[in-house]
């Protein structure tokens, strides 16, 4: 909880309890007291902190409480038959602030930890559509961008975690329904960037890092841990949204995409999976080549970018997380596009010519063995094999013991207590992926 509002939660429990037990004790002055406390505490968290749909009991014991103050009734009597009431009372009162305090510990407001490089880090999001590239509707494909960058110390205005937030969360309760409760938690929860913040001054261009997302529940900003790690340290951070890959990407305020299972139904082989694996992979390709070139050109697209002239187009490395790993291998092995890859915890899907140029390749996975999870996918000593001949001399992998699937996104943070058995530890697991990739980054780009 944040501080206004367990300090809401604590004055209204106690208030409500006075309420109830002091009967014609009810001392004149509280009546006044109480409730201009509960309503200015009321007003600065919903100033400084914003309301949030968890503390709607806390909401429903502060309204009571002041209007019992107002139209308070002397009440005398003190029969058996009407003791009961105030004790019910209680219990009631009690069990909602309870609630409150308990589904706030479930999903807490997290906040991430500063990172840790020399510069102070900037975002901008975009929405680009590339006109050589149509659905079978017709409509051109349309990406969603998330960029950080290492930025100048002049100050503009907190980054927000969810870029375009509301339009986000009303896509999401259209497709998912209460899904769309627990991100209105995050909506205007800050990151440690700025908005639109000017680029960091005396330097040139610097070396990118295209992050891609893994499938269905991966954003343009579930991996915010890392890319303002990386943005901290020089680094430019493009994180592309995927349609059709992506939990949901939303277009405009009447149209979305979200997320397409092409897996589902299919035998666990890693021959089944990888024939449709293919084509997601080519297309994910296409959305990199298409952003990389967009980003080289950006004054043509947005005039007086803080971007522009920035990216170095010959140190390029690609960050990929599960499916997103995948992509990430497949583009360092097939095309000139990238200098170095790190898959994190992603299968090795694609087709791989004979003879592989042996470039810099991170492979990191995750160790955590959790029951009823175990490994299923049959056929996976071609994927192996695949591995093998992919890292050669110049690759490196490295088992994390303690980090699950998920130990690589920021999904954990959403609800350490939820997911404590599938990514323990979640801070240090993160902080280790970062110091895994940054090192790995640092040698190769």
């Amino acid at each position: 909880m944040q501080f206004f509002e367990y300090a809401l939660l604590c004055a209204s429990i106690l208030s409500s309890l006075y309420v109830i037990w002091a009967k014609h004790r009810f001392h004149p002055m509280m009546m006044l007291i109480m409730p201009a406390s509960l309503l200015g505490i009321l007003i600065l968290h919903l100033v400084f902190e914003h309301w949030r749909w968890i503390m709607l009991p806390v909401y429903g014991i502060t309204t009571v409480v002041v209007v019992s103050c107002v139209f308070k009734r002397q009440n005398h009597a003190s029969s058996p038959s009407k003791r009961l009431r105030p004790i019910l009372l209680s219990l009631l009162a009690l069990l909602a602030g309870t609630l409150s305090w308990g589904v706030s510990s479930l999903f807490p407001l997290f906040q991430f930890t500063k990172p840790s490089g020399p510069h102070n880090v900037g975002v901008l999001d975009y929405s680009w559509t590339d006109p050589e590239r149509t659905a079978a509707d017709g409509t051109s494909r349309q990406l969603n961008v998330r960029i950080w960058y290492p930025a100048s110390d002049h100050l503009t205005a907190p980054a927000r975690y969810i870029p375009q937030a509301d339009l986000f969360i009303q896509a999401v309760k259209k497709q998912y329904g209460l899904w769309s409760r627990l991100l209105r938690n995050y909506r205007q929860l800050a990151i440690p960037a700025q908005y639109a913040a000017s680029f960091y001054p005396n330097v040139n261009a610097v070396p990118v890092v295209v992050y891609l997302h893994g499938n269905q529940l991966g954003t343009r900003f579930t991996g915010t841990f890392q890319a303002i790690e990386l943005a901290s340290h020089g680094y430019m951070v493009v994180a592309i949204e995927h349609p059709g890959t992506a939990f949901l990407s939303v277009l405009d305020e009447e149209h979305y995409i979200p997320f397409t299972n092409s897996f589902m139904g299919l035998p666990d082989s890693f021959s089944a999976h990888n024939e449709v694996a293919i084509p997601i992979i080519q297309e994910m390709q296409a959305d990199v080549e298409f952003v990389l070139q967009h980003l080289q050109q950006i004054d043509r697209y947005e005039p007086n970018s803080p971007l522009s002239d920035r990216i170095d187009p010959e140190r390029v490395a690609l960050v990929g997380h599960s499916f997103g790993g995948a992509v990430a291998t497949y583009i360092l092995a097939n095309t000139t596009i990238a200098k170095a890859a790190v898959n994190l915890d992603g299968y090795l899907y694609g087709e791989y010519p004979d003879e592989l140029q042996q470039k810099p390749l991170l492979i990191l996975n995750g160790g955590l063995q959790v029951k009823d999870l175990e490994e299923k996918m049959v056929g996976l000593e071609k994927e192996r094999a695949v591995r093998n001949r992919l890292l050669g001399s110049k690759g490196l992998e490295v088992t994390l013991p303690q980090a699950g699937h998920l130990s690589f996104t920021d999904l954990p943070l959403y609800s350490p207590l939820l997911f404590k058995s599938l990514a323990p530890d979640i801070e240090e697991q993160h902080r280790l992926i970062n110091e895994h990739t940054l090192h790995f980054l640092q040698e190769h780009l």
